[in-house]
């Protein structure tokens, strides 16, 4: 691998993003840009192991399971981040 794309690919972090919901639990339909952002990982595999760690939580807390399950792991430079309606 070119040493460029190597350092390149360290800049990319994951975002660990969840849906925006309703008063009523129900998932908005809504840019990615606006779901609300959990938290930050180096990896996607880190990223995915938080959200089923969430998803196990679920039991314990009860968090809005449409939201749990509506994780998704982002690159940081995804550009649907910066759209808007």
């Amino acid at each position: 691998m070119n040493p460029r794309h190597a350092a390149a690919l360290a800049l990319v972090g994951w975002y660990l993003m969840v849906p925006i919901m309703n008063q009523y639990g129900k998932i908005q339909d809504a840019p990615l840009a606006e779901w609300a952002h959990v938290d930050s990982f180096d990896t996607a595999t880190e990223c995915r192991d938080a959200a089923h760690q969430l998803i196990a939580l679920q039991g314990k807390d009860k968090p809005p399971v449409a939201a749990v399950l509506g994780f998704q792991c982002i690159e940081s430079d995804d550009p649907r981040l910066k759209e808007t309606k």
